[in-house]
């Protein structure tokens, strides 16, 4: 027992420990990587004032922005040597940089190759520049910043604690790092950037792949030492990266292996987990038209077509991804802010696919129209454009996205129409309640509702969203909710006394003058406001309610008071078949063996004994002594008598199997007997058959039925409702329909004239559906 304590107590410490270390990690890695990016703007900003831009992979110069006196630099030229330094050995050395201890006024010397010659410059060492500064603000920098924003919300927001939690944070971190480093940065090796840059891209390999392992469902269990082997390896690549003992260009395979792994895995969540397909597609659109977007707009930038100043304006559609990746991870726990998160995406999307189908199409208007003027052209064009696509094509993207992205079933201008016809199919509460909560209530983007039925002075609760029980009305506050019905409810003019404050509109479901529910409204996305012009509308939803609601309860009145009265018919049958037996049978077997009874002539014997034999089968009728014993030898009572009643008219097949020995709810094995001994009857006084053929599988949670015979059959397509089947005359099919009901049983009644009948009879336990 002590040493149990010690290693109990050793654990709790270590767990201690270890939480203690990651929450200090938690506290101090995101204001580290704070650091370093601010380390890095500086850097991209006023680091590298050269008055020239060059291709870091070719070293061929894209931009000159500071003009000085000829022999000066020129776009496309390649550069041999700056200063000391030459191309190839600032190539293969990432610590070493270009203008090593220059000042703004020093002239450096530099050589290039134009059209094949070398050409000496003389440079003039110019600092810091507008031109060159503004080159860099419009550009990709500050995404790397919304990645780092997103990394902070992980771990300030999300909970559970768990490993995807801190790998999503990591994801983010380590994805704000490379790109604010690989930002115009690292091309000049300012302050060991481009080792920073792959650095980070090397520990993204494992991070990346965890994450999208684990992302949004785990895959599977990786053993965590293999977890630890692959880090551990990763560590050491990372360190052998700083000592450049690695490829310099191997960090462009690890990306390759980051971006392309990740892709793959979150197909194979597609494949493997259907359940994940909603979480990821908003992920995937965002993914493709960001890419989209910014492919596109280079292509045009490229082309001349786009301002100088707005050749960044792609990347609008960048700050899209951490925000998709933090939602699609945690769209479960935002709560009430989910939907109003989704009108921010949808707005965002709409932008963007403005972006991406309107630029084209303005430039190919601007080829066609000629208008002079290059900004003033591409103002007007896109104003219009983007006009006339928000007032034409918003609300109908919106309802795309609501619907194939978010998950909001029905697009709630047709509410009305779709949720008659949705009434008109809902035959019982359970029903009307799932239309109410899956359909209803969230294309009316409703966070609190309870639905109410008031019956006889009480209130049952039949279906509430985003309340709980204490802000539930009571009996007693039905007079209060009478005085504030139809009417939009502001949270001021409520006094903070009264428990239900969280009430913004109360319907009542009124028939006739009789109300016998309510609807109560609370929160709404996205402004919990219930308009003028909605409450009409949700009232009218309301009033139908109130229609389905009586139906259905009436319904189940009749049902209940139908199923009363078999339940007394059948104890009725039990209490004649126990008089006929105990009392009839016996007195008559009694007086035929009296001592003094006179001796009887053979033909009366014989009519006493028929007698007495059609005695004992209605008893067996009434209630078969064989039904307490199973469903089983009840059903093969059934069919022996019936083939040595009918030997000589029908042939009775009979196959009879059970799983086992079956037993269901005694109410199940009355109603299923009833319905084998009815349909038989059936059959005999009606279809003129010449065979008859019974079915029975009986399982532990099933029982599948069926009487077919050859008979004269009727069109069975012709009366398929309860109602036309009594019209019709056909009772004893109206019988079997009624009671399969009762028991929550399937009929399918197949028959044409002349081609017989089938009749299948389906029952299953509630617990197995």
């Amino acid at each position: 027992m002590v040493a149990t304590g010690s290693i109990e107590n050793l654990s709790s410490k270590m767990n201690l420990r270890r939480n203690s270390f990651w929450s200090v990690i938690e506290n101090v890695l995101p204001w580290f990587i704070l650091a370093i990016m601010l380390f890095y703007t500086y850097a991209k900003f006023f680091g590298h004032p050269y008055g020239f831009r060059w291709r870091s992979s070719t070293g061929v110069i894209v931009h000159v922005f500071d003009e000085q006196s000829e022999p000066t630099l020129q776009e496309g030229d390649q550069i041999i040597q700056i200063g000391p330094l030459l191309w190839d050995e600032f190539r293969a050395d990432l610590r070493k940089t270009f203008f090593e201890g220059a000042k703004p006024g020093d002239v450096v010397p530099i050589i290039v190759e134009r059209d094949g010659d070398l050409v000496n410059v003389s440079w003039a060492y110019p600092g810091f520049t507008r031109r060159e500064f503004l080159e860099q603000f419009y550009s990709e920098w500050f995404i790397a910043y919304l990645f780092w924003l997103a990394g902070l919300l992980t771990i300030l927001l999300v909970r559970p604690k768990d490993d995807r939690r801190l790998l999503m944070a990591l994801f983010n971190f380590l994805t704000a790092i490379w790109l604010i480093a690989g930002s115009g940065v690292s091309a000049f090796h300012i302050w060991n950037s481009a080792l920073v840059l792959r650095m980070a891209i090397l520990l993204c390999v494992p991070v990346y792949l965890h994450l999208h392992w684990v992302f949004p469902q785990p895959l599977g269990k990786i053993p965590d030492k293999v977890i630890w082997a692959v880090y551990t390896v990763t560590l050491f690549l990372v360190i052998a990266q700083w000592f450049q003992l690695l490829p310099n260009s191997l960090y462009l395979l690890g990306f390759m292996v980051a971006l392309g792994g990740s892709f793959i895995l979150l197909l194979i969540h597609i494949v493997r987990q259907p359940l994940a397909r909603r979480d990821l597609r908003f992920l995937f659109v965002a993914v493709l038209l960001a890419m989209a977007l910014a492919v596109i707009w280079q292509i045009i930038y490229s082309l001349n077509k786009l301002p100088l100043w707005f050749g960044s304006g792609g990347l609008v559609g960048l700050p899209l991804l951490p925000l998709a990746y933090l939602y699609s991870a945690f769209r479960r726990r935002l709560g009430d802010l989910e939907l109003r998160v989704n009108r921010f995406f949808s707005l965002y999307l709409f932008v963007i696919l403005l972006g991406i189908v309107g630029l084209p199409l303005i430039v190919l208007l601007e080829q066609i129209i000629q208008i002079s003027g290059e900004v003033l052209t591409i103002s007007l064009i896109s104003a219009v454009f983007t006009a006339a696509a928000f007032i034409g094509g918003y609300p109908a993207f919106e309802n795309f996205v609501e619907r194939r992205i978010f998950g909001i079933p029905l697009p709630s201008k047709h509410l009305l129409e779709i949720y008659s016809n949705r009434i008109t199919t809902s035959n019982s509460l359970s029903e009307l309640v799932r239309v109410i909560e899956d359909e209803i209530i969230p294309s009316l983007l409703i966070r609190q509702f309870i639905f109410l039925q008031s019956d006889h002075g009480s209130l049952k609760v039949l279906s509430k969203t985003g309340v709980d029980e204490e802000q539930i009305p009571k009996a007693q506050d039905v007079p209060d909710l009478m005085t504030q019905t139809n009417v939009y409810l502001t949270p001021d003019p409520l006094s903070k006394d009264w428990p239900y404050s969280w009430i913004r509109l109360i319907l009542p479901l009124k028939l006739g003058a009789e109300t016998i529910g309510f609807w109560l409204f609370g929160r709404r996305d996205p402004d919990d406001i219930y308009s003028q012009l909605e409450i009409p509308i949700i009232k009218s939803l309301a009033n139908q309610t109130a229609v389905a609601l009586s139906n259905i309860l009436q319904t189940e009145r009749l049902k209940a008071m139908y199923e009363a009265n078999i339940d007394r018919d059948e104890q009725e049958r039990l209490r004649l078949s126990r008089d006929l037996h105990d009392s009839i049978l016996n007195q008559i077997a009694t007086l035929l063996m009296s001592t003094d009874a006179p001796v009887f002539s053979p033909s009366f014997q014989k009519g006493f004994e028929v007698l007495t034999e059609r005695l004992r089968e209605i008893v067996s009728d009434l209630r078969s002594p064989m039904l307490d014993m199973g469903l089983k030898l009840a059903f093969e009572d059934i069919a022996d008598k019936l083939t040595e009643r009918n030997q000589d008219t029908v042939k009775i097949l009979a196959d009879i199997q059970a799983d086992g020995e079956c037993r269901y709810p005694k109410k199940v094995e009355s109603h299923l007997y009833r319905i084998m001994q009815e349909a038989c009857e059936n059959t005999l006084k009606h279809a003129h058959a010449k065979t008859m053929k019974i079915t029975v599988r009986l399982y532990r949670e099933k029982t599948e039925l069926q009487i077919e015979d050859d008979g004269i059959g009727f069109d069975s397509g012709a009366s398929p409702k309860l109602d036309d089947m009594l019209v019709g005359k056909h009772f004893g099919l109206a019988g079997i329909h009624e009671r399969a009901s009762l028991i929550g049983a399937e009929v399918h009644i197949h028959s044409m004239p002349g081609q017989g009948t089938r009749i299948q009879v389906i029952w299953e336990s509630k617990d197995n559906i």
